[in-house]
């Protein structure tokens, strides 16, 4: 981005007030920046609350441009049902509102109402994919004047989002943090009377991570207005709801990939491996082809480092390979040299087994083709059954 020379003369006389450090050309950018972020913060905060007092279609505008050199939010709109990643769980039932936040500098931000048990999900759309991350946690489905529940994930470009839901339709919704007071964004909720999403995006600390008390502004507070500014309600301090993606972004290989020798026509072998940290660890299934690219089909479990040896690690997972067979997968970790997978009726069609190199004690083990219901077996090296599982609970063996 470029600056006139008077911004950076009156950028670089704030930024060394004051100081008894060396003053760098990097930090009077930034000050350019933060003088830049101000003006249009102040200017859009006010056309937000004349649309709001006019009772405009302000709802569907976006909350603000992020700092420089962050992308722009653009314009917040109502789209189709979004299209999960394929190893999330619990795809989408309506359409999802594109709040033109970004998330980093490929995704952005969207929300769409689940069902009324989970209420208002959240996830990040790849822009170029359209494929969606879902984000940790729910908004639930709150009652009429409340606030559900309020989440916020930091944007990967210096900046944090709050958002949720409140029981009203036409909500005005505040945020609060160090001392400075944020009109959120809002708009309906698709397919649902009487309630309202709301997002804001704010410099400054995040709360800490779930389980982590602390963090985040001491002010931190989230209200409902009416009309005349007053509080009508006041929303429980946000939990973090980056967490997932978090550990999934900054995690690593561990161990050596574990092949199966099945195939699938257009993605190439059936493999396994696993991607964590030093605390745990998810099992991923995906296919390699010839070329070593290799394309995520699920995410399984998370298993904690080093692995409980506990035997069969109870349940079983599923999915259509692409050629019409139908993989299932489980996990054992003990004594075993040979774990596999057959049905009460009889032998799988393909089965075998791989250890994980990092916890040798521990099998992937595999089946398609499976007559009846499965059933787990694991021997150790003279052929000798050590236990048997059905899946219904962690042991046997």
């Amino acid at each position: 981005m470029m600056h006139t020379l008077d911004e950076l003369r009156r950028a670089l006389a704030d930024e060394a007030a004051g100081r008894t450090t060396r003053t760098t050309f990097d930090d009077v950018r930034r000050a350019v920046r933060r003088r830049r972020l101000r003006a249009v913060s102040g200017g859009l905060a006010a056309l937000l609350a004349g649309a709001v007092a006019a009772g405009s279609a302000a709802a569907l505008t976006a909350g603000g441009p992020s700092p420089s050199p962050a992308p722009a939010t653009g314009s917040a709109s109502v789209g189709g049902t979004v299209s999960l990643e394929p190893f999330e769980s619990l795809p989408p039932a309506g359409p999802a509102v594109h709040t033109g936040v970004r998330f980093g500098t490929e995704e952005e931000l969207v929300l769409w109402y689940q069902d009324d048990i989970n209420g208002v999900l959240a996830g990040v759309r790849h822009t170029a994919t359209g494929k969606v991350r879902r984000l940790d946690g729910a908004a639930g489905v709150p009652q009429a004047g409340r606030f559900g529940m309020t989440l916020e994930l930091d944007d990967r470009n210096g900046g944090i989002v709050d958002y949720g839901v409140f029981g009203a339709a036409g909500a005005a919704v505040r945020v609060t943090a160090d001392g400075t007071t944020t009109s959120a964004t809002t708009a309906p909720v698709p397919g649902v009377a009487g309630a309202t999403l709301f997002w804001a995006r704010r410099t400054g600390a995040a709360v800490g991570p779930t389980g982590v008390p602390g963090g985040g502004p001491a002010d931190l507070a989230i209200s409902a207005v009416d009309g005349r500014g007053r509080v009508i309600a006041t929303g429980d301090r946000p939990r973090r709801s980056d967490g997932a993606i978090l550990q999934h972004d900054s995690a690593t290989q561990i161990g050596a990939r574990i092949g199966t020798g099945l195939a699938s026509p257009t993605l190439g072998e059936l493999v396994f491996w696993f991607q964590g940290d030093e605390h745990s660890a998810v099992l991923y299934a995906g296919c390699v082809d010839a070329a070593g690219t290799v394309t995520p089909l699920r995410a399984l479990v998370t298993l904690q480092r080093p692995p409980f040896d506990i035997g069969f690690y109870g349940g079983f997972h599923t999915f259509d390979l692409g050629d019409g067979g139908v993989v299932s997968v489980g996990q054992y970790a003990g004594a075993a040299a040979t774990v596999e997978m057959r049905g009460t009726a009889g032998a799988a069609a393909r089965h075998g087994s791989g250890a994980w190199s990092a916890h040798p004690r521990l099998r992937v083990f595999w089946a398609v083709g499976i007559p009846g219901r499965p059933l787990g077996f694991a021997y150790d090296g003279a052929g000798t059954q050590l236990g048997t599982t059905d899946f219904t609970r962690p042991g046997g063996g």
